[in-house]
């Protein structure tokens, strides 16, 4: 019997997870704090927060929105890439580096100031992302997570014959998953600092089975942001870290020129922060103490530049610069509508001040709207 993708999806969660239990055994102390930080690749106003775009976010704009501290007008006045601007948030400071995550980040990231100032492992820090140019270099020290690239270098090895399993049969994708984290997986762009290693079969067959729970009917759409979802909520649960990073990108379908595609990645994304919200809320753990911070990378070009519009997103006009940021949970003073424009880089000095550490580096402000 052939694989269905949402039994891959499946067993790509359950291979991860054995790789991610591990850790809760040898962890630091728990966290007072907890940050989840969501980035979210490019997405225009027109197709979010704006009177016609608001169709394409349900969930951010009348569940998430009443709750949080949100700005609206969060500039970002760097590079307008992937790397450079997940790195900008991280640090602070504008970054430009390779554009493709080969460089590591100039300056101090979170992850950084967190393991340094309040000596904790390298368990307590984790980014699971869809974006493969979000390579290890993104979070030094920290466990780096490239879900989907597990999947696709799975299935290729066994499309072109480079491993003795031939078939794209549940358990043979399974062995050849669990291959490529023990053996491989530095090559396709992960970081896995702490020490794991891969349970019995027979726990094995529990996360087949729980992790089939986790899909909401058969029908449900099945995608790289959703495995993304879907193990960074398995690392929420079995390790609750200090720190997650989660990247989502379906939307940069864009770049292929699907419009309906790219609506759908947005719609998607706006389904995905509600339940990781619902997630952290319902967890007595995590409730408490732990903070959402959402912000979308960039924006797009605009519709009849030289650079086809929403394809892209490389030119210095408002439309492409102009993003959003919010805020839910104890970070957060109260809920609220910020008008003023803030730079993407103050929220590092902001939310680590939250964290009980100093971003020392970092060329942000504070923002006084948050719990400084």
């Amino acid at each position: 019997m052939f694989i269905s993708r949402r039994q891959l999806l499946n067993l790509v969660s359950a291979a991860v997870a054995q790789r991610v239990l591990p850790a809760a055994q040898t962890r630091s102390p728990k966290p007072a704090r907890r940050l989840v930080l969501v980035t979210i690749g490019g997405i225009r106003r027109q197709e979010s927060f704006s009177q016609d775009g608001v169709v394409q976010i349900p969930h951010l704009f009348n569940d998430l929105l009443p709750q949080s501290l949100f700005f609206p007008y969060s500039v970002n006045e760097g590079v307008t890439s992937h790397f450079n601007t997940i790195a900008s948030i991280l640090t602070g400071v504008w970054q430009h580096v390779d554009d493709w995550g080969s460089e590591k980040p100039s300056n101090p990231t979170l992850f950084h100031y967190l393991q340094q100032q309040k000596r904790v492992g390298a368990e307590q820090t984790w980014v699971v992302t869809s974006n493969k140019q979000l390579t290890a270099n993104i979070g030094p020290g920290a466990n780096v997570i490239l879900s989907k690239q597990l999947m696709i270098e799975a299935v290729e090895r066994i499309i072109n014959g480079q491993t003795s399993r031939q078939k794209l049969e549940r358990e043979q994708m399974l062995q050849e998953m669990t291959a490529v984290l023990e053996t491989d997986y530095e090559r396709i762009g992960w970081g896995v600092p702490s020490t794991s290693a891969f349970q019995d079969p027979e726990v094995k067959k529990t996360f087949i089975t729980a992790l089939g729970n986790f899909i909401h009917g058969p029908d449900a759409p099945a995608s790289g942001d959703e495995l993304t979802f879907l193990i960074a909520r398995e690392v929420l649960q079995r390790i609750s870290p200090a720190i997650l990073m989660v990247n989502f990108s379906d939307v940069e379908v864009a770049h292929s020129g699907a419009y309906s595609l790219h609506l759908g990645g947005i719609r998607r994304s706006d389904s995905l922060c509600h339940r990781l919200w619902q997630f952290i809320q319902s967890n007595p753990e995590l409730s408490a103490n732990t903070t959402l911070v959402i912000m979308n990378e960039f924006g797009r070009d605009p519709d009849g530049s030289g650079t086809n519009g929403f394809f892209n997103h490389r030119t210095n006009t408002e439309c492409c610069r102009m993003a959003w940021s919010m805020v839910l949970g104890p970070a957060a003073k109260k809920p609220q509508v910020v008008e003023r424009v803030i730079r993407q880089i103050d929220m590092a000095p902001s939310i680590a001040r939250w964290m009980g550490i100093e971003a020392e580096k970092a060329a942000g402000s504070l923002l006084p709207e948050l719990n400084v």
